[in-house]
């Protein structure tokens, strides 16, 4: 996976992140970067989300995904 669509990744959930919503799904990620392949969005979440650098917030019905720093400790 190639490091530049991972920082290009993490780069649009910091940039969204600077609002009040900090948790995404990831077709807000693939439609974020357009010029990127779908498929290597979705590569580099998973390795991101191995990396501990994105996690999983689950409401109980939907599930999304947001910067680990972010994670609710309480969770």
């Amino acid at each position: 996976m190639s490091a530049e669509i991972k920082e290009r990744v993490l780069a649009y959930f910091r940039e969204k992140s600077k609002g009040e919503k900090k948790m995404f799904y990831i077709k807000d990620v693939v439609k974020g970067l357009p010029d990127v392949d779908r498929h290597a969005v979705h590569e580099a979440v998973k390795e991101l989300l191995d990396e501990e650098a994105l996690k999983y917030w689950s409401s109980g019905s939907t599930t999304y995904l947001m910067l680990a720093e972010y994670f609710p400790k309480d969770a």
